[in-house]
């Protein structure tokens, strides 16, 4: 009964309402279990005289029992939550039911018992038994090559995989007399090499412009088994709500997804984002959500840090609600004492350093190291010598995409294009996956302890998650042969082949409050024709790289046009309120909400690029030649997209209409707009190897040097002061 109440009975099923029938089985639809988190903390009164203290007794395949003790005879009972396709850490919903039992433990602290903390009896005892050959295995992986990251070796053998996990490694030679396992399926390798599945470092899947579950259909074919996913993008758009659609579509996936807190929304404290979130407001997002964050996300205020400000340091701590308890990085160009205080403050990662002398800085003082290779910043090769120099520094450096255009991702790879270019740097073939895959899985916790096995990975190793890639070689110049995601085969030769779960409600309902995001003020063509002051602060871009120069010329020979526009309501608002007087509509709101200026070495001609990502608040960036070409782009963004204008019109677009972030297609329809767009626009002047899309939308990011614009106007990054 106080199932049906906090479920809804249409969406409960009983089966043994008897006593002498030992299990309850309660089958719940997805999209009522989030609902129930909040309703079944009402109802324990109920349960609690009759059920005893409730632990976790096992998280083995694709249910979770929670088994009740200290009950009389015959009243023992075992509760399940099954849903086919459902991955293990979101089959939870049964225990808010048992949130108010035993000896009054929250939902949260319930939660911890039982997610991801440790390997119940249960498990550990049926990983044992297959481990040792009492029990079939699901699939037995034989004529391998291991890639062994732990030995850093390649050596031939088999694996073998029971309810996802990998249970057991056996070497050919030296382990001979250990005979073999039985299977329901033996993968013959024929020889192909066995690595374990790709952990993406930092990410943001937003800037994909493609929404999670289709994300992660796009990774899965590239070997992209985990990804840990700092969603500030769409949080900066729509706070919480939107981090919440990115967890709930995510579950539809069957690669693994951590979603980290975004710690810096916004970016600064003074920025003109679409939404503030404190530390306060992570802690009950932590509370109401137990578990769905994995750790706090890169941490960008500088300032804040070096001067302990209190909020920062009070963001920092909430990582400690978090099952990783672990805070990412975020620190271009950070040396010295600064450096210091950084990792003093237990941030564990950076993906910033773009030259071998800063990693180094870094990697000396404790902290991992990202080498990033994305679609706009390739800074793997320039950070290659300080590991050619001496490999052992290798396990405390680990690879990050942070951005990359499905277009990129489908065409030459995503964590697998990393190893290919470190390889092609010269850095061994099994450091390279180690550091796509262990040194990845260590800097987060993920790599060992006596814990739920489908947590652990990173490695081809007896208790771990059965994250595997089945490669034809090894220099990733083509798509993994096979990649299973906890023993499940998702795709193949660069096609995939698992299954996203179909959309239910409450994600539909949560894409809803995502549309209509865009809220521009009234904008006349005067706000657009502006005259260059010689001396003032210019943008240098620096193709290929997300840092920025500055340069003071004479004159405006080779510049372009550059404006940002706050889109989240500002403007419009004190338009309203007479900003604009009897002039011309925008005007009022230049240096407050619209920010100009000018910008070198974004060659285009003869029109206009805008679009509604600008790093990290996401108002609508433009850059062109003339004015009223800006105008026309700025007007046909819409409610979310990239827009090219050429003489007037429109020639490219790709329409984002989630959060203005995201697209509702796919990642191949994302693929051929970018793929027109990037033609269009090199047709404009725009010259490789500046990508016109990801070269605009990091021109406002004002956490990376040195010179950026705010709708304020022009921003030095090093002083954290406006230039003029």
């Amino acid at each position: 009964d106080a199932a049906r109440a906090a479920f809804g009975q249409s969406d409960v099923q009983l089966q043994g309402r008897d006593q002498k029938v030992s299990a309850l089985s309660f089958h719940v639809t997805l999209s009522q279990m989030r609902p129930a988190r909040c309703r079944c903390q009402n109802i324990g009164a109920s349960v609690v005289g009759t059920w005893g203290r409730s632990f976790c007794a096992g998280t083995l395949g694709h249910s979770l029992s929670l088994v009740q003790s200290n009950l009389p005879p015959l009243r023992q009972a075992a509760c399940a939550v099954k849903r086919r396709g459902v991955l293990l850490t979101h089959r939870l919903g049964i225990q808010w039911l048992l949130a108010c039992c035993g000896e009054g433990l929250s939902a949260p602290q319930l939660f911890s018992t039982v997610k991801g903390v440790c390997m119940s009896v249960e498990v550990m005892r049926s990983v044992i038994d297959a481990a040792e050959g009492r029990v079939p295995v699901d699939t037995l992986f034989t004529n391998a090559q291991i890639v062994d990251v732990y030995g850093q070796r390649v050596a031939p053998g088999s694996v073998a995989v029971k309810d996802g996990v990998i249970v057991g490694v056996l070497y050919d030679g030296r382990d001979d007399a250990a005979g073999t396992n039985e299977a329901a399926e033996v993968i013959d390798c024929q020889g192909r090499y066995l690595a374990p599945g790709f952990i993406d470092g930092h990410l943001h899947i937003e800037s994909s412009n493609i929404r999670p579950a289709e994300y992660a259909r796009m990774a899965a074919t590239r070997g992209t088994t985990t990804a840990i996913a700092d969603s500030h993008e769409i949080a900066n758009v729509s706070g919480l709500d939107g981090l919440r659609f990115m967890i709930e579509d995510g579950r539809r996936a069957p690669i693994s997804i951590k979603y980290m807190m975004p710690s810096c929304v916004p970016a600064l404290p003074d920025e003109q984002a679409g939404a503030v979130i404190t530390a306060a407001d992570m802690q009950a997002f932590f509370a109401e959500h137990p578990g769905d964050v994995f750790g706090l996300g890169e941490m960008m205020n500088l300032p804040g840090v070096f001067m302990a400000d209190p909020e920062t340091c009070a963001r920092i701590d909430a990582a400690n609600q978090t099952p990783s308890k672990q805070v990412d990085g975020h620190a271009p160009l950070v040396a010295g004492k600064d450096l210091n205080a950084y990792a003093a403050a237990g941030i564990i990662a950076d993906h910033e350093s773009t030259i071998p002398e800063e990693a180094l800085d870094k990697l000396s003082r404790g902290m991992y190291v990202m080498l990033r290779e994305g679609t706009c910043s390739h800074d793997l090769a320039n950070l290659s010598p300080m590991l050619l120099e001496n490999p052992a520094r290798a396990r405390r450096c680990c690879f990050a995409t942070d951005d990359r255009a499905p277009s990129d991702a489908l065409s030459t790879g995503m964590i697998d294009n990393a190893c290919r270019v470190a390889i092609e740097a010269g850095i061994d073939p099994v450091v390279a996956i180690s550091m796509a895959s262990l040194s990845t899985a260590e800097a987060f916790g993920l790599d060992h302890g006596c814990r739920d096995p489908h947590e652990l990975r990173g490695a081809i190793a007896p208790g771990k998650r059965a994250d595997l890639l089945l490669l034809d070689d090894l220099t990733f110049a083509t798509a993994p042969h096979r990649v299973y995601a906890a023993g499940a085969l998702v795709a193949q030769d660069g096609t995939f082949v698992g299954e996203i779960a179909p959309e239910m409600a409450e994600v539909a309902a949560l894409a809803d409050e995502l549309r209509a995001s865009v809220k521009l003020p009234k904008l006349s063509l005067d706000v657009f024709d502006y005259a260059f002051k010689p001396g003032e602060a210019v943008i240098d871009v620096v193709p290929g790289k997300a840092i920025t120069g500055m340069v003071r010329p004479e004159t405006d020979e080779d510049l372009r046009r550059i404006m940002l526009i706050e889109r989240h309501g500002r403007g419009v608002s004190l338009q309203a309120e007479g900003a604009d007087g009897d002039g011309p509509a925008g005007l009022g709101l230049v240096g407050k909400h619209i920010g100009r200026g000018w910008v070198r070495g974004f060659t285009i001609t003869g029109g206009a690029i805008a679009s509604t990502i600008g790093h990290d608040s996401h108002n609508v960036c433009a850059v062109g030649d003339n004015a009223a070409d800006m105008m026309a782009a700025v007007e046909a963004v819409g409610q979310g997209g990239h827009v090219l204008v050429r003489n007037g019109e429109v020639v490219a677009r790709i329409p984002l209409a989630l959060g203005g972030l995201m697209s509702e297609g796919t990642a191949e329809d994302v693929a051929a707009q970018h793929d027109d767009f990037m033609v269009k626009a090199r047709a404009m002047g725009i010259e490789p190897p500046l990508d016109p899309i990801m070269g605009i939308i990091f021109l406002p990011l004002p956490v990376i040097p040195t010179l950026r614009i705010r709708p304020e106007g022009m921003f030095d990054v090093t002083t954290f002061t406006y230039a003029d």
